[in-house]
């Protein structure tokens, strides 16, 4: 608090604080964009993969390469339930597991995710309530929503998943497509102390340095444009002068 103002050092929040991590200013660039990269696309695959897998069986098999569609209706074949329905008993499942895992102590805990995860699929795949390749799609979403470092935002995006499987299930890629678009427009709506939550990149400002993305050290000289700080360099014009310095 300074001068009476509670919000005096309260920082804004915007969706890509919420996809970085700490470490990422303390490493070389080239490895930082490397994660960052990960990060965006465990975003992604934990969003969106069950719900274009839904979206390409039931209305979009021409998307499909001829030999994995039918080693798909291969592994389907004894199951009798919708897919809507199998890729939901998963989802929970994982769920239930995940959570279990950090409630026991914490020797037992990764014991009983590895475990419990091995027996449950097996055993689905085994009495015909599952099919192979759909355990495959819901381990690769487990572990991408584990790649998320803030684990708020990691939860609202697991909460969407299920959004999106319904929406895919019912009309497949336009359902995707409408959800996308409802989504995009709640999310450039938001703001965070007066901040847009897509800035830099909606409303588009001045962000060299600052997008999602780490530039070189010596290209961070200015503060973020959409804060409108006072003082807009973060240091001086020539960042690294021992470089520069003549003996």
């Amino acid at each position: 608090m300074v001068n009476g103002n509670p919000y005096s050092l309260v920082m804004p929040a915007t969706l890509i604080d919420f996809i970085s991590s700490p470490e990422d200013t303390n490493l070389k660039f080239q490895f930082a964009n490397f994660l960052k990269f990960l990060r965006l696309l465990a975003m992604l695959i934990t969003l969106l993969l069950p719900a274009i897998y839904i979206a390409m069986t039931n209305f979009h098999q021409e998307l499909i390469p001829t030999q994995l569609l039918f080693s798909i209706l291969a592994s389907r074949e004894n199951v009798p339930f919708p897919i809507i329905f199998e890729l939901l008993v998963m989802e929970i499942s994982f769920e239930l597991i995940r959570e279990a895992g950090l409630r026991v102590p914490s020797p037992l805990g990764s014991t009983i995710g590895i475990v419990g995860a091995l027996v449950l699929g097996q055993a689905a795949v085994s009495a015909g309530i599952v099919s192979p390749i759909l355990i495959i799609i819901v381990a690769i979403t487990g572990i991408a929503s584990f790649a998320i470092p803030d684990f708020s935002f990691g939860f609202h995006i697991r909460l969407m998943r299920f959004v999106f499987l319904l929406l895919s299930y019912i009309s497949g890629f336009l359902g995707i497509g409408i959800g996308l678009f409802v989504y995009m427009a709640i999310l450039c709506n938001l703001k965070s102390f007066g901040v847009p939550y897509l800035s830099p990149f909606a409303p588009k400002t001045e962000s060299e340095g600052h997008g999602y993305f780490i530039s070189p050290i010596w290209k961070r000289e200015r503060r973020p444009d959409f804060l409108n700080t006072k003082k807009e360099d973060a240091q001086k014009h020539i960042s690294m002068q021992w470089k520069y310095r003549k003996e």
